[in-house]
C-alpha cells in the first residue's frame, strides 16, 4: 500500500512538472538543457517509481524492494536538482 502512495504521488507529481516545464520558453541554451535533463530526471524517476510498485505487488516477501527504493530516492535526489536548475535558468 505504501509503495502505491508513493507511486501515485510521484507519478502526479511528474505530471505537473512536465505541464509546468511546458510554459517555460527556451530562450536559452542554458534553459533548454536544463529542460532536456529535467525531462530526463521525470522519465528516470517515473521508470523506478514503477520498478517500486511492481516490486511491492508482487508480494513476494522475501524481498524488501529496498534497492527499488533507494533507485527513486536517487532518482527522486536527481530530479529535485534539475526542476531546481529549470528554475534557475529558465525564469
Amino acid at each position: 500500500m505504501r509503495s502505491k502512495i508513493v507511486c501515485v504521488a510521484t507519478c502526479a507529481l511528474i505530471a505537473a512538472s512536465f505541464a509546468a516545464f511546458a510554459q517555460y520558453g527556451s530562450g536559452n541554451s542554458d534553459c533548454s538543457d536544463a529542460r532536456d535533463h529535467a525531462e530526463s530526471a521525470a522519465s528516470d524517476l517515473s521508470s523506478y517509481a514503477r520498478r517500486l510498485q511492481r516490486c511491492a505487488d508482487y508480494a513476494d516477501f522475501s524481498d524488501d524492494c529496498s534497492s527499488e527504493f533507494r533507485r527513486v530516492k536517487y532518482a527522486h535526489s536527481d530530479y529535485e536538482s534539475a526542476v531546481s536548475d529549470v528554475s534557475s535558468y529558465c525564469d
